[in-house]
C-alpha cells in the first residue's frame, strides 16, 4: 500500500510539472496555482489515503492543508488539479509510462483518484511473487521476546473443535509477529494437575497393562475420562456399580427396574433423583458406544468394587504434587501418551510449540514457594484460617477491592467491576489453586519476554484480569508484559460439547470431513469441465 501511494504521489507530480510547462499564455493563472500547490506539495507533502468510499475514487487526497501554504482555495485547487490531471491522462502526457491512475476527480476540499485496476493487481501479484517469503515481513519488532501460550488443552482427551479455534488464532498471531522480526516462542501450558487428570491417571494406570488401545491414544483417553467422571458421578448418589453393571448386562429390563428402584429411594431429594437419572443414562450409552466396549467393560470390572474412585484419584493427584516417583511414573505416562496424540493431530494443521511447561514444575522447581513469600509479604495477602467470621474454613486471598482503591483505578461502567472479587490462590488446607499457578507461570513468562500474549477464551475475561492485576501488585514493573488474546468458545447448532461426556466434535474428524468435503467439490469441478 505505502509504494502504490509513493507511486501514486509521484505521478501527480510529473503530470501537473508537465502541465505548467505546455500550458499557454492565456492559462497563465491557472499555471501559478498548480506550480505553487505542486511545490508546496512536495516540501510538506500530500496527504494521500485509501478512500472510505469506492465508489468516490480509490485513494483520497486532502487539498486543504496544501492549498493554505499555497495560498489558494481547496475546493477550487481540488477542482483545478483534477482537471489538469485527467487532460494528462487523456492526451497521454507527462512522460509517464504506464500509468496507474485511470482518472481525478473532486469532492469539496478533496482530490480522488481511481487506479487501473488490472494494472495494480498485476503489480501486487509481481511484487509478491518477487519477494518470495519475505513479503510482508518487516523489521519493526526486531530485538523483542515474545511467547504466545496456545492450544493449553488438559492433557487428559483429544483435541475438539473448540480447543481448534484457540490454536488457529495463537499460531496465526505468533507468525505474524514473527514476520516483524520478533524473537517468537510458542508454549503450551500442560495442565498436569488437578482432579480429574488425578482421576483420570488413577483410571489409565488400572487398565493399561490390560488392554490395547482400540483407538488413537488421545481419543482412548479421553474415552476413559469420561467413563471414569459418570462412575465417580454415579457413587455421589450412592449408585453401586457393581450391581447397575450386573443389571445392564442382563439386559434394558434390568437396567431400568434398578434405575426406578433408586429413584424411589431418593424420594424428596429431587437434585438427588435427577442426577440418578441422569448418570445412568450416561452409563448406559457409554457401554454402548461404538468403539467404547472393551474399554468400558475393563474400566467397569476393575473398579466395580472401589469404593471410593473419587478418592484414589485425589491421592495419586497428591503424591504427584509431591513429587513422588511411583506417582509421577503413572501421572507422566498417561499425560506424554495423550499428548503424542495431540501434537499428531497439531501436526495435521501444521502447528507446532517450541515448549510445553508443566503446571506441576512449578512447585516441584521452587517457583510457587518462592512467589507466596512474596505475596505473603503485601499488605493485601489475608492468609487462610479453619474458621472465618461466619464459622467455616476460607482459603487465603488477595483483597484486589483495596488494591484498586489505593492505586486509584477507575471503576464502575469505565472499569473495573466494584465491588471487586477477592483473588483465592490458596485452599483451607493451604495447598494452591490454579489460580495462584498461572499467576506464577504468568510471572515467569513475563520475565522471559518482553511481551506475553495469552491465548484463552472469553470466558476467562475475569480470571485473566485478575491475574494481571496480581502481577501489577507483586510487581508494577510487569503491567503491559502480558495481553490476554480471548475470543468467543465455539457453539454447535445442535447439542452441546463436554468432555465429561465423551461428547464433543475432534478436530480430528473435522480434518478428515474438510479433505473429503474438497476432494468432493474438486472431482465435480473437474467432471464439469469434462
Amino acid at each position: 500500500m505505502e509504494d502504490l501511494i509513493v507511486s501514486v504521489k509521484a505521478e501527480l507530480s510529473l503530470y501537473l510539472k508537465a502541465w505548467v510547462s505546455e500550458a499557454s499564455a492565456e492559462a497563465a493563472g491557472d499555471v501559478e496555482i498548480v506550480k505553487r500547490i505542486d511545490e508546496v506539495a512536495g516540501q510538506v507533502g500530500l496527504r494521500v489515503e485509501k478512500s472510505r468510499r469506492l465508489d468516490q475514487g480509490d485513494f483520497a487526497c486532502q487539498m486543504a492543508p496544501v492549498c493554505a501554504r499555497a495560498k489558494t482555495n481547496p475546493v477550487k485547487g481540488a477542482e483545478l488539479i483534477a482537471k489538469v490531471v485527467n487532460a494528462q491522462i487523456e492526451a497521454k502526457a507527462g512522460g509517464v509510462a504506464d500509468s496507474c491512475i485511470a482518472k481525478a476527480t473532486s469532492a469539496g476540499p478533496y482530490l480522488n483518484v481511481w487506479l487501473k485496476r488490472a494494472k495494480v493487481f498485476k503489480q501486487v501479484v509481481e511484487s509478491v511473487l518477487e519477494a518470495g517469503k519475505k513479503y510482508g515481513q518487516s523489521d519493526v519488532w526486531e530485538g523483542k521476546k515474545v511467547i504466545v501460550e496456545h492450544t493449553s488443552s488438559n492433557p487428559n482427551a483429544p483435541l475438539h473443535i473448540g480447543n481448534l479455534r484457540n490454536v488457529m488464532i495463537g499460531a496465526h498471531v505468533a507468525k505474524l509477529i514473527e514476520a516483524v522480526g520478533a524473537d517468537v516462542k510458542q508454549k503450551f501450558y500442560v495442565n498436569d494437575l488437578g482432579a480429574q487428570i488425578g482421576l483420570t491417571a488413577f483410571g489409565y494406570h488400572r487398565v493399561y497393562n490390560l488392554i490395547k488401545p482400540t483407538m488413537k491414544i488421545d481419543h482412548w483417553i479421553g474415552s476413559m475420562y469420561a467413563i471414569m467422571n459418570t462412575l465417580v458421578e454415579l457413587q455421589k448418589v450412592e449408585v453401586d456399580i457393581a450391581k447397575l453393571a450386573d443389571a445392564c448386562d442382563e439386559g434394558p429390563e434390568a437396567a431400568d427396574d434398578l434405575r426406578d428402584k433408586l429413584l424411589a429411594a431418593a424420594e424428596g431429594a429431587a437434585d438427588k433423583q435427577k442426577a440418578i437419572g441422569e448418570y445412568i443414562g450416561i452409563f448406559r450409552e457409554l457401554r454402548d458406544r461404538d468403539g467404547y466396549q472393551v474399554l468400558f467393560t475393563t474400566i467397569v470390572k476393575e473398579l466395580r468394587d472401589e469404593k471410593d474412585i473419587k478418592k484414589g484419584g485425589a491421592l495419586l493427584n497428591l503424591a504427584y504434587e509431591r513429587q513422588e516417583p511411583w506417582a509421577i511414573e503413572i501421572f507422566r505416562k498417561m499425560v506424554i501418551d495423550c499428548l503424542s496424540g495431540v501434537q499428531e493431530t497439531l501436526e495435521t494443521y501444521n502447528v507446532k510449540h517450541d515448549a510445553f511447561d508443566f503446571e506441576s514444575e512449578l512447585g516441584w522447581e521452587g517457583s510457587n514457594d518462592k512467589f507466596l513469600e512474596l505475596m505473603k509479604g503485601t499488605s493485601y495477602f489475608v492468609p487462610q484460617t479453619q474458621c472465618n467470621e461466619k464459622g467455616v474454613p476460607q482459603g487465603a486471598y488477595l483483597n484486589m477491592q483495596q488494591f484498586i482503591v489505593d492505586q486509584k483505578l477507575p471503576q464502575g461502567k469505565k472499569g473495573y467491576m466494584k465491588p471487586y472479587p477477592n483473588l483465592y490462590v490458596l485452599r483451607p488446607d493451604g495447598s494452591t489453586l490454579y489460580t495462584f499457578r498461572d499467576i506464577v507461570y504468568s510471572f515467569k513468562k513475563a520475565f522471559q519476554s518482553d511481551l506475553a500474549l495469552n491465548v484463552i477464551a472469553s470466558e476467562q475475561d475475569l480470571a485473566q484480569q485478575k491475574v494481571a492485576l496480581a502481577m501489577y501488585m507483586m510487581n508494577p514493573d510487569l503491567v503491559g508484559r502480558q495481553y490476554h488474546l480471548n475470543y468467543e468458545i465455539v457453539k454447535l447448532k445442535t447439542g452441546k460439547m463436554s468432555g465429561r461426556r465423551g461428547r464433543y466434535l475432534l478436530a480430528d474428524d473435522l480434518y478428515t470431513q474438510l479433505k473429503e468435503e474438497v476432494r468432493t467439490k474438486m472431482a465435480a469441478k473437474y467432471t464439469q469441465r469434462g
